[in-house]
């Protein structure tokens, strides 16, 4: 082998070798079922909605989530809570990054959070939009490469100290657990 062949296999090797891998980013949906307590207004009423979003080599992601509990307030009152929210998702995945296997994470995020009551016979409707924020945590377990089973833990809260409404939604606060079919 001549010097100049040897020295093209060389270069070759290593700039193969120090290519960077493309990283690999993982979109998802995951509609979900959830119930909504610890707030001073919740009785612990079903709520249901759809996350979907996207993560780069299953560890840090983005993710738009959006949640509706229609009877949020219950007794009666004709009521409901809708949120919209963007969050960013930190996971450690303890599988291949496309395969079975376990992911625990963590989640926090910005958004909307409206409110609206009317009464028994829509006597009276209020109704607020606040920002809010959410953080929490969850499992994915991936039974194979393309379905997995999410449980989501998450606080979310209304932003906005302004006490302007009679029922106080400013200050809404309450914690919702769900369970999600998660697609990828």
């Amino acid at each position: 082998m001549t010097r100049g062949t040897s020295f093209a296999l060389m270069a070759t090797f290593i700039a193969t070798v120090s290519i960077p891998s493309p990283a690999h980013a993982e979109t998802f949906l995951a509609p979900w079922l959830g119930a909504d307590t610890g707030g001073r207004f919740s009785s612990a009423p079903v709520g249901f909605g759809v996350t979907g979003g996207t993560t780069v080599a299953g560890v840090v992601g983005v993710d738009v989530d959006f949640g509706y509990s229609p009877d949020f307030f219950g007794n009666g009152v004709n009521g409901y809570v809708l949120t919209t929210m963007g969050n960013v998702t930190v996971g450690i995945p303890f599988d291949r990054v496309r395969g079975r296997g376990v992911r625990p994470y963590l989640t926090a995020g910005l958004g909307l959070v409206r409110t609206h009551v009317s009464g028994p016979r829509n006597e009276f409707s209020i109704g607020a939009n606040d920002p809010g924020v959410n953080f929490g945590g969850g499992l994915t377990g991936f039974i194979n490469a393309h379905v997995g089973v999410r449980a989501d833990f998450r606080q979310i809260r209304s932003l906005n100290d302004d006490d302007s409404s009679a029922i106080g939604f400013s200050r809404l606060r309450y914690w919702r657990s769900s369970l999600a079919l998660v697609l990828r």
